[in-house]
């Protein structure tokens, strides 16, 4: 029936494996690409990890203003958020400066020194903090943690 219509069955097989071959090529740029976009996105914000709870915009934060003295005080994230912090941050807003822990299940970092008029952003898990003057006096530290 094709050689009745001037076409050669052969032609077309040829013709569709090319057109195949040329949607294969962009295919792969196209994931090339994907790839690239995921490795500048997980450089920028950090790779997700599957056994954290994101933060969920329909939840409330944890907002609080903290007096940091001698002894420090903890924040246990877990217990007032329900999950560990993915976000959030801290401001010094007293007139010394103030020591900040960092703790995430047995991991602690820290001190922190975070100066007065001065703000820390979270880019990391945390479960728990803990904060305390740096021996220049009493300050207070305003929290914002989801």
């Amino acid at each position: 029936m094709f050689n009745l219509l001037g076409v050669k069955p052969d032609e077309l097989i040829a013709q569709a494996q090319g057109a195949v071959k040329a949607l294969d090529e962009r295919l792969a740029c196209v994931e090339d690409r994907l790839a690239a976009i995921q490795r500048t996105l997980e450089y920028e914000y950090g790779r997700p990890r599957r056994d954290v709870a994101g933060h969920d915009p329909a939840r409330l934060p944890l907002i609080a203003q903290i007096p940091a003295g001698d002894t420090p005080h903890r924040l246990e994230l877990v217990g007032l958020l329900g999950k560990p912090a993915t976000r959030g941050h801290l401001v010094n807003i007293g007139d010394s400066k103030a020591r900040i822990w960092f703790t995430l299940g047995s991991s602690r970092v820290g001190p922190y020194v975070l100066l007065p008029a001065a703000a820390l952003d979270l880019s990391f898990i945390v479960d728990g903090v803990e904060i305390a003057d740096a021996g220049e006096g009493p300050t207070t530290l305003q929290v914002l943690f989801q």
